[in-house]
């Protein structure tokens, strides 16, 4: 996970209102203490969703399709900047924290070109609570967001 990801992930928590991943300490018979880190390994999700959100005006219409703990979005908007409709194919990752699922991209290319893009990485945050579920868009550049699911 390279730091963009890293704080994509923290800024989710965080825009939550969560604390990050705390350590446990562990004590051997000889009371020395050592941390432990805590590691959850999600589920794996096979399923294709649709999600859409949305930045100053601008909607953002994706297909998410997970294969386990990877997965493709695709995601089409219209470019102020080029005046046009761009679609953005992402690689997507899998994985959890104590606050929930998060689903993060990287490498995004042009899905026409398959050429690199200036397209700031996509990250989710999926949280099933007790008072109700949680489905929360962040990019790589903090800016975040309610998601629609399909």
């Amino acid at each position: 996970m390279n730091l963009k990801q890293f704080a994509s992930i923290g800024i989710l928590v965080t825009g939550l209102g969560f604390l990050g991943l705390e350590s446990v300490d562990a004590k051997t018979p000889l009371q020395t203490s050592y941390t432990v880190a805590q590691t959850i390994k999600p589920s794996p999700i096979y399923e294709t969703f649709k999600l859409t959100h949305s930045f100053d005006g601008i909607v953002y219409e994706s297909v998410l399709k997970m294969e386990g703990h990877s997965g493709v979005m695709r995601t089409r908007y219209f470019n102020p900047i080029t005046r046009k409709i761009t679609v953005v194919r992402q690689t997507m990752k899998l994985d959890s924290t104590p606050q929930g699922l998060v689903i993060y991209g990287y490498n995004p290319v042009d899905d026409v070109t398959n050429k690199p893009i200036s397209y700031s990485p996509d990250n989710y945050l999926i949280s099933i609570r007790p008072d109700g579920s949680v489905f929360l868009h962040c990019d790589d550049q903090g800016q975040c967001s309610n998601v629609d699911v399909e």
